[in-house]
């Protein structure tokens, strides 16, 4: 596979967060903004598909603060989009999946011995971590409008030398800030024959409007152009991406991290899951992703939209209704969280004057079906448009393809120089979200449950011990431990190789740690090697990234 593969398979850039001042409206790209505009990125969140037929689709989701005239949008495009290829999105489709596939780290407790009394366990826990101004070498390869968006295709003549000039002007001079440098950002995709998709909201469409973009194209592989992100990229931004296909997906331009499980906290792992990724992030030089969940997509099924929540919907479409009202509070009280509720009905119902919209949707209780216009097929017809087909679509996605993988980053803008590229490997086992530790109370005949000692049996081998008094207290002195059991690299094929492995210090760290904290049933508590799970990897190459883990982790900790 040749490593061009990252630029033959571009299509998808982040969204942004930008926390724009109100000042001159000017529009702000969404990754390129003046300083007078900072624009300030937050986690990321998107989704390929893999359809099987040299295509990508890709949702992207995108969240912004600000002016809505100062709202834009770039995209580098493999291809025009065509038709239904160009779509909106759902918020509430990517709150649904994620919840379902984040990371939990559970507890069982059990009770060693006689204690005096019953303890209180803690509770399991999870991580919930227009006209346009002409220029000769620009091509406008399509334009139009969808859901709240105005969408205009450039492309640049491939004869110009240097394309990102012209780019940028023509971008300047049709209301896209661009800062100092970002030319140099977009020239190496304009330079490989891309398109770029410029976005921004119509003119009657507020901030409230923005809403994931859904884009179908031409590409052997997924692909997250990140370099396009470092001008607007907060320090460790979160990028977190699902891929359907018929495998699971691995970065392969980046490393596999596997995090060590002794690094989190089991007692409540969303206070330092995150920071735990983003060290792992850091050992493996700021490229690397963790991959949280790998499974069928049947694991999925009904999650984003169910066969109840179809039933629902065509139970209120055919459903007879006297008046606005009526219509209006039983689509509220069942859509009012879903992307597109106020667009539906800003673009289906006409409002008598002097009703204004900004006023109907401050109070619509305070208002009767005199003040509206409409039809109800129409109305109808846009929620199935805006709000239900989107979230119906996200699902049909998933279930369209065999396979499901959530994988998750941070990267600050200095590590954002490689755009990560996504293959399919069938060799890989299955990665659960769900990950299950054994506490055991360590109780003697006169020792009470506060006074007794703990121990927790990882699933990825170990064991770590807590002193009398610290039930529920995870142990400080593990934040000094390598954050990564090891780094890998991995392609489309086999198991891959490792780079760096960090078993055996995390093993004699725990070690240590263990010898200090006394039993007071008398168990030790046992102990066991972290090193990951045995692969075809040659001895010679394994000795080498162990002894590289070794040199790496000293250096860092030093450092």
């Amino acid at each position: 596979m040749k490593h061009n593969l990252s630029m033959q398979g571009a299509v998808l850039a982040l969204g942004a967060l930008a926390l724009a001042a109100p000042r001159d409206a000017h529009a702000c790209g969404g990754f390129f903004c003046s300083q007078q505009q900072p624009v300030n990125q937050a986690a990321e969140r998107i989704i390929f598909a893999d359809n099987g037929d040299g295509t990508i689709t890709a949702i992207i989701q995108i969240q912004y603060q600000g002016p809505s005239e100062s709202f834009s949008w770039l995209l580098p495009l493999g291809s025009v989009p065509e038709g239904d290829e160009l779509g909106v999105g759902s918020d509430l489709a990517f709150t649904l999946l994620q919840s379902a596939t984040n990371p939990q780290y559970n507890l069982t407790t059990e009770i060693e011995g006689t204690c005096g009394r019953n303890i209180d366990v803690p509770s399991e826990q999870d991580v919930s971590p227009g006209g346009f101004e002409s220029d000769p070498s620009v091509n406008v390869d399509a334009s139009g409008v969808v859901g709240p968006y105005e969408w205009t295709v450039i492309s640049v003549d491939p004869n110009v030398a240097d394309p990102a000039a012209p780019a940028a002007d023509w971008l300047t001079q049709n209301g896209y800030d661009i800062p100092d440098g970002g030319d140099s950002l977009i020239g190496p995709y304009l330079a490989d024959g891309m398109h770029l998709l410029a976005l921004r909201l119509t003119k009657d469409a507020d901030t409230g409007s923005i809403r994931p973009i859904r884009i179908t194209y031409a590409a052997s592989a997924p692909m997250i152009p990140i370099r396009l992100t470092a001008v607007a990229a907060t320090e460790d931004m979160g990028v977190m991406t699902w891929a359907l296909s018929s495998a699971r997906a691995v970065p392969f331009n980046y490393n596999a991290l596997e995090l060590n499980e002794a690094r989190i906290n089991w007692f409540n792992a969303s206070s330092n899951y995150n920071q735990v990724v983003t060290e792992a992030a850091d050992e493996a030089g700021g490229q690397g992703f963790v991959t949280e969940f790998a499974g069928p997509s049947s694991q999925l099924a009904n999650v984003v939209w169910s066969d109840d929540s179809e039933e629902s919907w065509q139970s209120i479409r055919t459903a007879t209704y006297f008046n606005f009202e009526l219509i209006f509070d039983t689509l509220y009280d069942n859509y009012q969280g879903y992307s597109g509720f106020w667009d539906a009905i800003r673009r289906s119902v006409t409002l008598t004057p002097p009703l204004t919209f900004e006023d109907f949707r401050a109070c619509p209780t305070c208002y009767h079906s005199d003040d509206f216009q409409f039809s109800p097929s129409q109305l109808f017809d846009a929620f199935e448009q805006d709000v239900i087909e989107p979230v119906r679509g996200t699902q049909a996605l998933i279930d369209a393809a065999p396979y499901a993988t959530r994988l998750y980053s941070t990267l600050s803008a200095a590590e954002m120089t490689v755009d990560p590229v996504f293959v399919f490997n069938p060799d890989l086992p299955d990665v659960s979200n769900i990950h299950q530790a054994r506490r055991v109370i360590e109780c003697g005949d006169d020792v009470t449950p506060s006074e007794a000692s703990w121990r927790v049996e990882l699933p990825q081998g170990g064991v770590v011990r807590g002193r009398a008094g610290d039930v529920g207290r995870w142990p400080a002195a593990f934040a000094e431990q390598p954050p990564n059991v090891a780094i890998r690299t991995l392609s489309a094929s086999g198991e891959g190789a490792v780079v760096a492995d960090n078993g055996d210090i995390i093993g004699d760290l725990l070690a240590s740690y263990n010898a200090g904290v006394p039993s007071t049933s008398g168990s030790s508590g046992g102990f066991c090697n972290m090193s990951p799970a045995p692969r075809s990897t040659p001895l010679a190459l394994g000795l080498l990234g162990a002894a590289f883990g070794v040199m790496t982790w000293r250096r860092r900790r030093s450092s």
